[in-house]
């Protein structure tokens, strides 16, 4: 697992409830050395004002509410710097800003959508998931405590470089966040399509390093197989693999994890092939 230094954390403007900023924090008071980069686009239009005047006035009330919420993650020790950019392309926006910070992870809030928003509309989640240059962690539940339950979504039958790379992404991120909370455990699951791609519940548990109860092997496809197992074991969080995709099929297909956002009532690690 890359050793985690920046975190990106995405403000939404439309709440005083930062959960991500909360998440971000948490993480980091265990680590002086981790460095927040905590981004908020801003954007106001009146036809009837000056407008260089307002993009002022907005960008120095915003920088000063954001201030105000980074002052207890200071206090702790951790650096934070914040940046506030003045567009009205946001959900285009965080993916490049992310990348400029060379950031290690993304947090940000989940958006809520139906299925056929998440599949045909540019949401702010799709545009992360797609163009994120690191790890990105969606917030749905706010304050993981201890004794949480981490699941591990693997893809075991497929032999391929890119998804063996995957799964072993998604196992290192899921071992760490383990040893990070106190009490929790791993659970991992694979869904498989057919009983000719039968995986076997003792294989399962065997790569990912788990009892064998813990090892859920499933017929089914992934994004009814996920949420069912993740809301049956109670988990906390769910790590999945991601890759990305251009152009049509990219818009009107999406991957699983996309598929899975508004199903899971957890918070979400996507890990993607470059992590």
């Amino acid at each position: 697992m890359p050793t985690i230094r920046k975190i990106f954390v995405v403000i939404d403007p439309t709440t005083d409830k930062q959960a991500a900023l909360t998440s971000a924090g948490k993480i980091a008071s265990g680590d002086s050395k981790i460095e927040l980069h905590v981004y908020e686009a801003v954007y106001s239009s009146n036809a009837n004002v000056d407008a260089e005047a307002l993009k002022r006035v907005e960008m120095a009330r915003h920088r000063a509410w954001v201030e105000a919420l980074i002052l207890p993650i200071r206090a702790n020790g951790n650096a934070v710097n914040v940046e506030l950019e003045w567009t009205d392309k946001w959900r285009d926006a965080i993916a490049p800003a992310a990348t400029r910070a060379n950031a290690d992870l993304i947090i940000k809030m989940a958006s809520s959508h139906n299925s056929a928003e998440r599949r045909l509309l540019k949401t702010s989640d799709w545009e992360v998931l797609r163009n994120a240059p690191c790890p990105v962690y969606l917030i749905k539940r706010d304050g993981i405590e201890s004794g949480a339950v981490v699941l591990a979504a693997l893809d075991i039958k497929r032999d391929s470089e890119l998804h063996n790379k995957l799964n072993a992404s998604v196992l290192d991120f899921s071992k760490a966040l383990v040893a990070g909370i106190p009490g929790s455990k791993l659970h991992a699951v694979n869904a498989y399509a057919s009983s000719e791609n039968f995986v076997y519940q003792e294989d399962l548990a065997q790569i990912a390093g788990i009892d064998r109860t813990h090892a859920h092997a499933i017929e089914g496809a992934p994004e009814k197989v996920i949420p069912q197992v993740a809301e049956e074991i109670d988990a906390s969080i769910v790590v999945i693999g991601t890759a990305s995709r251009q152009g049509l099929k990219a818009v009107i297909i999406g991957n699983t994890a996309e598929k899975i956002l508004d199903a899971l009532h957890t918070n979400i690690l996507t890990v993607n092939a470059a992590s």
